[in-house]
């Protein structure tokens, strides 16, 4: 199971995103930040976006944080 939560990525806000797989826990969360933080969302930079959707594929543990975003795929 994979959850990530909107107060992890700095939102005011008490959202969870939960599934089995990587991609459907990412577009869950990312549809709800577009939704639902639509203002803030339009207020980010490019980079503060690929900041954004880099964590949320961190706190799913798909990146180890070093900047490179690695899949299950590439080991």
């Amino acid at each position: 199971m994979k959850i990530v939560k909107c107060g992890d990525l700095g939102f005011k806000c008490n959202f969870m995103a939960a599934g089995n797989e990587l991609e459907e826990v990412e577009k869950t969360m990312l549809d709800h930040i577009e939704k639902e933080h639509k203002e803030e969302l339009e207020k980010m930079s490019e980079d503060d976006i690929n900041h954004l959707k880099h964590r949320i594929s961190t706190l799913l543990g798909r990146s180890c944080g070093c900047g490179a975003l690695h899949t299950e795929d590439s080991f």
